[in-house]
């Protein structure tokens, strides 16, 4: 495994591919996007290239990319806006040079272990296709809290270990960030490119993976944290803002805390142990749900359709339309 911080030269001349393609699709957040790719360099990992796509970003986020002055990392600027994260992240997918691809949100960040962990998994597995569960930050901590935790932590991308799940250990009933993914790059050739929003029903994100699977894509969870998530839901109105103190302040917890992480899992455990004995107690709504609504969560499967997309056709009306809401809500437009 080569983990020279410098790029490596062929015979030829040309720089050799590296094991890595690091996508990040930005518009227009540069105070985020600077955590993003420094949590990328920070890496213990660093046989990778980064390509930033920006979707006709109009602000600093060419110079904020220049600043870093890494000779793996490239910016492009999309010439036509698309407005939404499919066209940059297809289009950096087209640029990737590296056996593996991975994405990162602009918004997330990369914890030390998370590029070795995943290559790891995928030179001994052989898989197509690895994911980790990612640290979503789901409120304000609470201000008395001694440990000096600025948010709120719950996991997402989790998988539901059944017996339909087993093989693959994906479900489509779960949600995986983008974030945590990491691929052969030879599956984005299999599967094709992430759709608009205006083409399904789902998040796009959410409908390549579902498409994966089910082209047979081998899917291996890797269950170790190693990627944390700020949405942009987290702080609406976020586009509009030129700075990011809820970036800064994660980002200064995390260099000050050397147990960040384990507070996280300590948070997690608790919070899920007590949901799980309220829900032996008093069974939730949702599970009375899932279990009168399983049959036709069933056929739904059989007939290649995911299980949301009915639902949030029925909860969100048109296509494309709740990619629309969330960009309205956070002064993307």
């Amino acid at each position: 495994m080569n983990v020279s911080n410098h790029l490596v030269t062929s015979t030829t001349g040309a720089p050799e591919a590296p094991i890595v393609s690091v996508v990040i699709a930005t518009y227009n957040r540069p105070a985020a996007l600077r955590h993003a790719i420094q949590s990328v360099i920070d890496n213990a990992f660093t046989d990778w290239e980064l390509i930033v796509v920006g979707d006709a970003c109009t602000d600093d986020t060419a110079a904020c990319v220049a600043a870093f002055n890494d000779s793996r990392i490239r910016f492009v600027n999309l010439p036509v806006r698309c407005g939404y994260q499919s066209g940059p992240n297809n289009h950096g997918v087209e640029l990737a040079r590296g056996r593996y691809v991975a994405f990162l949100n602009h918004d997330d960040l990369y914890l030390p272990d998370h590029l070795a962990m995943c290559v790891a998994e995928l030179d001994a597995s052989g898989a197509d296709f690895v994911w980790v569960p990612t640290a979503m930050a789901v409120g304000q901590a609470d201000a008395a809290s001694a440990s000096g935790k600025p948010y709120s932590f719950a996991l997402s991308g989790v998988p539901v270990f059944n017996e339909h799940a087993a093989a693959s250990q994906y479900w489509p009933s779960s949600f995986y960030f983008a974030s945590s993914w990491v691929f052969q790059r030879s599956l984005a050739a299999r599967v094709g490119p992430w759709l608009g929003p205006r083409e399904t029903y789902l998040l796009p994100s959410q409908e390549w993976l579902f498409r994966a699977w089910r082209r047979g894509a081998t899917m291996r969870f890797v269950p170790g944290v190693s990627v944390i998530a700020l949405p942009a839901g987290f702080a609406p109105g976020s586009y509009a803002r030129r700075e990011s103190p809820e970036h800064d302040r994660l980002v200064q917890w995390i260099k000050s805390d050397p147990k960040y992480r384990e507070r996280i899992l300590e948070e997690v455990a608790l919070s899920e142990a007590m949901q799980r004995l309220h829900d032996h107690a008093y069974p939730p709504w949702r599970t009375i749900r899932r279990m009168l609504f399983r049959p036709l969560y069933t056929l739904l499967l059989a007939l290649g359709i995911h299980p949301q997309a009915l639902y949030l056709a029925i909860r969100s009306g048109p296509r494309g339309k709740i990619v629309r809401d969330h960009r309205q809500a956070h002064g993307a437009d």
